[in-house]
């Protein structure tokens, strides 16, 4: 059973427009968020979207050594 992301894509959109604008405070329906900084805001994205799947997870891969 899949865990539900606790955020949509919508917020996730919402977020990436607000890094390309290079904003750090929003106001939706009467909540303000304030980030810190950019480079909290940039983290974020990057969780929101691997947990939202829009990144591929990394998959580790070992080498297997056959004699002969």
């Amino acid at each position: 059973m899949a865990v539900k992301a606790p955020w949509t894509i919508e917020q996730y959109q919402t977020l990436v427009m607000m890094i390309a604008k290079g904003v750090t405070s929003l106001e939706v329906n009467g909540e303000k968020v304030t980030y810190r900084s950019l480079d909290e805001m940039m983290r974020l994205e990057r969780r929101m979207a691997r947990d939202l799947g829009l990144v591929a997870t990394p998959r580790r891969q070992y080498p297997a050594f056959r004699k002969g």
